[in-house]
């Protein structure tokens, strides 16, 4: 599932894409850049900055609860996820799956307000802008 969050300002808005995750507190997502932690189906020597284990807490096999981790897809190219449990076993297993994360192309027409197409006004048609004035 992937999930938007726009945030905005007074001159640009953002939009930040996620990956979102629903598990329980017993198991992990481990999302990396590196092609051959992926391929190894293990983490335990990646580099800080090329892997996220994203995991509860309080991790419980006896008393597990629903978890859900929206991931942040931050860096464009290649990004891969797989099951960080049982030393590498789900990953070996098929619990895996990599993504192209790319620079979006906006949203397709068919999605988009029409009001959002519609002509900003021309400033030359209002003439020149008013005084406010404040009373104290």
């Amino acid at each position: 599932m992937v999930r938007e969050d726009i945030s905005c300002c007074v001159h640009e808005c953002s939009v930040y894409v996620n990956a979102v995750f629903n598990t329980d507190s017993n198991h992990t997502v481990i999302q990396t850049y590196n092609i051959t932690t992926y391929k190894l189906c293990d983490y335990d020597n990646s580099v800080d900055n090329d892997t996220v284990q994203w995991s509860s807490p309080n991790p419980s096999n006896t008393l597990t609860q629903a978890v859900t981790w929206a991931v942040p897809l931050l860096k464009e190219g290649p990004t891969f996820f797989f099951s960080g449990d049982y030393d590498g076993e789900q990953c070996q297993n098929g619990q895996h799956f990599k993504i192209a994360v790319s620079h979006g192309k906006g949203l397709p027409d068919s999605l988009k307000d029409p009001s959002d197409q519609a002509p900003a006004p021309n400033a030359a048609d209002y003439g020149s802008t008013p005084d406010t004035v404040v009373p104290l």
